[in-house]
């Protein structure tokens, strides 16, 4: 954290609360700082699957979301709570997770796009907006999935202006049927690097149902 810098509070960004709360996978239809850690994000959900079972010490201090529809489960420290989670069967399952600074939203969603269609989608869905987005950087994985590194302000011009860092992963759940969107969102002041290496953690959990 820099100097002089604090860790936002929840009513600090509750404009961000409210960009997240109607989560972006659906609106956006069908059809730098801190970015080493991009890399290390596709790593842990291509990798996912050879994850082994924690212990149960270990698992009471987690709770388990599960997607019935795609047969994947995902865990996170009781530290992060559920602000939102919706089931369609037409479209999909939507996680939205949040502690007291950062948000971690997860998409499964019954999808035919392919991830640069819907890195192209999410931009011009957060632009309108966030209309001083940038795209810190985009890059497409060796399995195809597109990383993104962003930046935008929310409250832009008043006293409780705040910079967001978003880290995005879009990918092929299932070729041709379904894709997943990994969207965390951390406050600039907060901590940004610990922050996104926690968030990263909880996607490091996403696995196969058992």
């Amino acid at each position: 954290m820099r100097p002089g810098d604090r860790p936002a509070a929840r009513g600090d960004i509750s404009a961000w609360w409210a960009l997240v709360a109607e989560p972006a996978v659906w609106r956006m239809g069908r059809g730098a700082r801190y970015v080493l850690g991009l890399g290390v994000l596709a790593v842990l959900v291509l990798a996912a699957v050879t994850l082994t079972p924690k212990s149960a010490e270990a698992e009471q201090q987690f709770q388990v979301w599960r997607s019935t529809q795609f047969g994947l489960s995902l865990s996170h420290p009781t530290t992060w709570t559920v602000v939102e989670q919706r089931a369609d069967p037409e479209r999909g399952d939507v996680l939205i997770l949040g502690n007291e600074t950062s948000a971690l939203l997860v998409g499964l969603l019954h999808d035919t796009r392919s991830p640069r269609q819907m890195a192209e989608d999410l931009v011009q869905s957060q632009k309108e907006q966030t209309p001083d987005l940038a795209v810190v950087q985009s890059s497409e994985t060796p399995a195809g999935s597109v990383l993104m590194f962003l930046q935008y302000t929310i409250r832009p011009g008043s006293d409780e202006a705040t910079l967001i860092d978003e880290k995005v992963l879009l990918g092929t759940l299932r070729a041709g049927t379904s894709t997943i969107t990994l969207r965390g969102m951390v406050p600039d002041r907060a901590d940004v690097a610990v922050q996104f290496e926690e968030i990263e953690s909880i996607i490091g959990t996403l696995s196969p149902d058992r």
